[in-house]
């Protein structure tokens, strides 16, 4: 029996408009990657002291994303967000982080003894949450002792923060801006939108895996001065396996040569596609978000489909499922689309014949929770983390001390991290949703600090 390779191979072969980016074609044709994988060998190289292949791939990608050096990642963009978080802080040093942050950000300050000042989100009547300019500024002059500001950009939505004035502000304070980039791996070959390096972050991640042709758990952590480099690879020595992956490490340079041969050309298509899309939309009783988030001060990735649906994003989802194509993910008012070069514009435009035929039907869709205020904090994320805890059943958890972060997917903020406490108004929110539309619960328990 074969049971991972039998799952596999029924959710293979349907239209995928989610991550990983490569859509199930290898961009160079078919491979053995069986042949391929090995070791460090005289042959192959290293990736922690590179002066062979891997040297000269990180070179060309470095050239490719406007960075002076770039370190191939093979544990995900959640092993360049340790680092991150880290290259610039020390123990019990501040960096602030957006409410919005992968858990992996939280994660980073736990492991390097950081200290996290949150930025809190905004939240539109619709219930798109994102960090606004002004409140990443405000910020700024909240912790003028912080080390490092991280950010997310592009959000889930393909949300993208103005960076500019938040990097001469930190900049002038001496505050390095380091950015989770990870869903915008191809923004270096997007016209429409400048990625973080080439507004002048100082590091940012990005998941090769999401928007390129990477495979799963391939990244890419790009350092605008190679100053850092040496710091850098030092903490991703303690955060990744003694033991790479050649064959993911040969699918981030098949990305990066990809995309210089024929990949830029392909995404322009796939963006226009997208466009024409969204044009027809109305007609088919479906609306484009990024539209109706136009006041927001974002700017917003044109290969990322958002798309509003009357009778709910979970129906919608499944009805585009019924018709094999799966999404990224819905979430109560619309579904996501991840799309990318390797997609087919003519497949981006047969949405809207499944739209058509498939109008929406309006319901009464529930109450969104408000996740706009933090919950009081009683100690530090890492002494909540380290301290001895506890599993706390909901129904008792009030009051307590959280150990783990929690909240609801989506949208993946949380509702309560570490060193928090837990307020009726967040049990309240985790009880009432299903187990796979929460995380950070053990069961229908919280873990909490053991006071």
């Amino acid at each position: 029996m074969r049971p991972i390779h039998d799952m596999l191979r029924t959710a293979s072969g349907r239209r995928s408009f989610h991550m990983p980016g490569h859509k199930g074609a290898a961009p160079f044709g078919p491979e053995d990657l069986y042949a391929l994988d090995t070791t460090e060998i005289p042959l192959t190289d290293d990736l922690y002291c590179p002066e062979n292949g891997i040297a000269r791939a990180q070179e060309l990608y470095a050239r490719a994303a406007g960075a002076a050096e770039t370190i191939f990642l093979h544990n995900g963009s959640t092993a360049g967000i340790h680092a991150m978080v880290q290259l610039y802080a020390g123990e019990g040093d501040t960096v602030i982080l957006p409410r919005n942050a992968h858990l992996s950000a939280a994660n980073g300050c736990v492991l390097g003894g950081v200290r996290a000042a949150w930025i809190p989100i905004t939240q539109r009547a619709d219930g798109y949450c994102y960090i606004a300019e002004e409140d990443a500024l405000s910020a700024l002059d909240k912790h003028p002792e912080a080390k490092a500001m991280l950010l997310t950009r592009p959000d889930f939505y393909g949300g993208c923060l103005p960076l500019t004035r938040v990097i001469e502000k930190a900049h002038a304070m001496g505050i390095r801006i380091v950015v989770d980039e990870a869903h915008g791996a191809h923004l270096p070959w997007l016209k429409e939108v400048a990625s973080a390096g080439e507004l002048g972050a100082d590091a940012w991640v990005q998941s090769v895996h999401k928007t390129l042709p990477g495979l799963t758990g391939s990244a890419a952590l790009h350092l605008r001065s190679a100053e850092d480099k040496p710091r850098a690879m030092r903490i991703l020595r303690r955060e990744q396996t003694s033991s790479p992956s050649f064959v993911l490490l040969a699918s981030i340079d098949d990305s990066r040569a990809y995309m210089e041969e024929t990949g830029e050309d392909r995404l322009a298509a796939i963006a226009a596609a997208a466009d024409e899309l969204r044009r027809l939309l109305p007609e088919t009783g479906y609306a484009d978000a990024h539209a109706a988030w136009a006041d927001t001060g974002l700017l917003f990735d044109p290969t990322r489909l958002v798309i509003e649906a009357p009778q709910g994003g979970f129906a919608l989802a499944k009805i585009l499922r019924e018709n094999g194509v799966d999404v990224e993910m819905a979430d109560i008012r619309r579904v996501v689309l991840i799309l990318s070069a390797m997609d087919e514009p003519e497949d981006v435009l047969r949405l809207a014949e499944i739209l058509r035929a498939n109008p929406p039907r309006a319901a009464e869709l529930p109450v969104l929770p408000d996740m706009r205020t933090l919950p009081e904090k009683a100690l530090d994320l890492r002494v909540a983390v380290m301290a001895p805890c506890e599993a706390v059943p909901l129904a008792e958890a009030q009051g307590c001390v959280a150990a783990a972060s929690a909240g609801l997917y989506p949208p993946g903020i949380p509702l309560v991290c570490p060193g928090e406490k837990i307020s009726a108004e967040i049990l309240n929110l985790l009880r009432n949703a299903g187990t796979r539309e929460r995380f950070g619960l053990e069961g229908d328990n919280l873990l909490c600090v053991k006071l």
